[in-house]
């Protein structure tokens, strides 16, 4: 994300400066009140998380970095795009209450000053969340082509390693699930595909769906849809998860507390996969494997 100094308008300082010897007026105070909610909300952003100097380095991303930037969002940024709202309507209060007084006392240039000032904040605060929202759009659209390249070149080495093991062993067959965590198989779509089709026959195929489904984390706009889906009780491709999880996750939905209650439910199905599931994958035999798609 590319840093955005705060407006030196919205500086509650030079607000009350602006304002001259009117910000005693009941509307104003409210009105720098909330420029000093705003500015303390702006510079309590965790700049070094938001702004992902991850994406400057060559290495992988972490598959999490999606959940961590919209936590980061959700926590952080919203609250103080809100706060700002709130700037705008309290100013357009406070060019009320001054726009009375100029016209008590129609040559007090400290009112008229004041009023100009109090009218042109909600054009600096509309401006300013504009460009914060483009700024976040544009990190969204950064992080998923990251991410899409470093999955790339992963299923390019695995390419690579497939076929050289398969020059090197070509009469001897073995398991595609062998030495491989569920976090390997999550990042190959052809073995994902391969485990959902095994888990399938156990009836339990929703828990590969989920766990790949979020395994980059999931944006705040798609929460509601994912608790429809997998998390509520009684849901199409209910998760079993213990209840705790499922109200953290409801309830973190509209503050971006949801992220923290998706790693539990995440680390809680991979467990389960690790220990039921993959064993017995791993366990299949070449006829199996071939009826499952396996190629």
């Amino acid at each position: 994300m590319k840093i955005i100094g705060y407006p030196d308008e919205l500086i509650p300082r030079v607000a009350a400066a602006s304002l001259g010897t009117c910000q005693d007026r009941p509307a104003c105070v409210k009105f720098l009140e909330g420029l000093a909610a705003a500015e303390k909300a702006f510079e309590s952003i965790t700049w070094n998380r938001v702004m992902l100097h991850a994406l400057a380095k060559p290495e992988p991303l972490d598959d999490d970095i999606i959940s961590t930037y919209e936590a980061e969002v959700a926590k952080v940024i919203n609250p103080m795009l809100r706060k700002l709202k709130t700037v705008g309507t309290l100013a357009a209060e406070a060019a009320k209450d001054l726009g009375v007084l100029t016209k008590a006392h129609p040559k007090a240039t400290v009112a008229k000053k004041a009023l100009a000032f109090a009218k042109s904040v909600p054009g600096v605060t509309s401006k300013f969340i504009k460009a914060f929202e483009e700024v976040i759009a544009k990190d969204r659209k950064d992080i998923s082509a990251r991410l899409a390249k470093d999955e790339a070149a992963y299923e390019k080495e695995l390419k690579t390693a497939e076929k050289a093991q398969a020059q090197s062993k070509s009469s001897e067959f073995v398991n595609p699930f062998k030495g491989k965590r569920i976090e390997d198989i999550l990042k190959n779509n052809k073995l994902t595909l391969l485990l959902h089709a095994f888990a399938e026959q156990g009836r339990n195929g929703e828990v590969i769906e989920f766990l790949s489904l979020t395994r980059k984390g999931v944006e705040q706009t798609n929460a509601p849809k994912l608790y429809k889906t997998f998390i509520a009780q009684n849901s199409p491709k209910g998760l079993n998860i213990p209840d705790e999880f499922r109200n953290d996750f409801l309830e973190g939905i509209e503050d971006g507390a949801y992220t923290d209650a998706l790693k539990k439910i995440r680390g809680h199905v991979m467990v389960n996969v690790e220990t039921h599931t993959l064993p017995l994958a791993r366990a299949l035999g070449e006829p199996a494997l071939r009826k499952l798609g396996h190629k």
